[in-house]
């Protein structure tokens, strides 16, 4: 299966260019299933009623997807999302430790996703590619979601560290991803969104070589300290970070 998102040259990018596989696979679900009837029944010839509907909504999908406007505001939203990190860096109550005075913090996934989440909401609404399609809000939203998977999965292929970080807006970078740390409880038909950056400060001070080896250090001291969390202190972990941003 293609990736939506691809990460080269220090870069995420979009082209417009979707694959059907997990289109299909939302098809499977039930909210999948919902639009699919609604669709079928605007369809003629029952028995080809099926295949034809989803058919006609992958094909919308897939046009509104490789639209200049759609493609332009998604790759500045792409652009964005390392930034992201520098602002809930600064929020208050992540985890975080002092490595000779860098500082190391921990930013779910659940917060940069949340952000890029509404602000890709927000802006392709006003598509008329996306506004107009047959689908509606259900079928925009598995695109939205399905994109920013994928932007996961791109930069987790980039395997950021602290001997190849990624900038993370101009006085951080990310040296670090976990992917599988649960950080809310799975709610009903949203993306769990698991795991974490983590991200370093950049000061007057140089990485060197001595800090590279403390920072690793430091991330596994933090690893091993979030087991420990309750579900009450995740979310309140979240909550103040989202109030402070």
């Amino acid at each position: 299966m293609k990736a939506w998102v691809q990460y080269r040259r220090g870069r995420a990018r979009y082209s417009g260019g979707v694959s059907r596989a997990p289109f299909d696979a939302w098809l499977a679900t039930p909210e999948g299933q919902r639009v699919l009837d609604e669709a079928r029944s605007r369809t003629r010839f029952a028995f080809l009623a099926r295949s034809r509907a989803a058919r006609r909504l992958w094909r919308q999908l897939a046009a509104a997807a490789r639209e200049t406007g759609v493609i332009v505001l998604i790759q500045s939203e792409l652009n964005a999302y390392l930034g992201r990190l520098q602002e809930f860096a600064y929020a208050d109550g992540l985890p975080r430790l002092s490595v000779d005075l860098h500082r190391l913090v921990a930013v779910p996934r659940m917060l940069t996703n949340g952000a890029a989440y509404a602000a890709i909401t927000r802006r392709i609404n006003s598509e008329r590619a996306f506004a107009s399609l047959e689908g509606g809000d259900s079928l925009r939203d598995f695109f939205i979601t399905t994109l920013i998977d994928h932007l996961n999965d791109a930069i987790a292929g980039a395997a950021p560290s602290t001997k190849r970080p990624l900038a993370a807006g101009k006085d951080w970078i990310c040296v670090g991803l976990e992917s599988a740390f649960v950080w809310r409880l799975p709610v009903l038909n949203q993306p769990p969104w698991t795991g974490h950056h983590y991200v370093l400060e950049l000061t007057r001070e140089p990485i060197t070589r001595a800090v590279h080896k403390k920072v690793v250090a430091a991330v596994k001291k933090i690893e091993a300290s979030l087991p420990s969390l309750s579900r009450v202190e995740r979310n309140e972990i979240l909550r103040r970070a989202l109030h402070r941003t």
